[in-house]
């Protein structure tokens, strides 16, 4: 690449996801909040997500929490593991809370990955050793269009339009 010359993304067609992402850093670990620019997610799609996400690029799931709004979040992993593996087929995540959370190792970043729905919102969390926020944002484009596997995965849609 010579001086000055960026490197170019590649973009789908459509528009992106995401219409925000915020990163914070505690120790080794990077938060990146996640806003999308869709309309908000319920438990259902919650559960179906993390099943998604446990198939697709989580692997070794060592953590699955469940809870209400201001309480402390129940652990359900033994559970989910004797349950096949699914967050649907597990009975304690039949009924519908505030807050999700699926760990293990993502393939695609080759680093742990924690991720958190927010039940009735628009927000995703991931928490993780990488620092590239290039990276992260591809990687959740990849997540919220369920596209692990397929030619389009790790790329992004067309930057959301400036509002006037």
């Amino acid at each position: 690449m010579s001086k000055g010359e960026k490197k170019r993304e590649e973009y789908l067609d459509d528009l992106t996801y995401i219409q925000d992402m915020n990163h914070l850093v505690q120790g080794p670990w990077h938060q990146y909040d996640i806003l999308l620019a869709a309309r908000g997610y319920g438990w259902e799609m919650m559960l179906d997500w993390a099943d998604y996400m446990a198939g697709a690029d989580l692997e070794q799931i060592s953590q699955v929490t469940a809870g209400m709004m201001g309480m402390a979040a129940s652990d359900f992993t033994e559970s989910y593991h004797s349950h096949g593996d699914r967050c649907k087929a597990t009975p304690e995540l039949q009924t519908e809370m505030a807050v999700l959370s699926i760990a293990g190792g993502s393939r695609e970043l080759a680093a742990p990955m924690k991720i958190v729905w927010f039940n009735q919102t628009r927000v995703l969390r991931f928490f993780t050793l990488s620092d590239d926020e290039a990276l992260l944002r591809r990687y959740a484009e990849t997540v919220i269009r369920r596209t692990f596997g397929t030619k389009d995965a790790m790329k992004l849609g067309k930057p959301l339009p400036k509002k006037a």
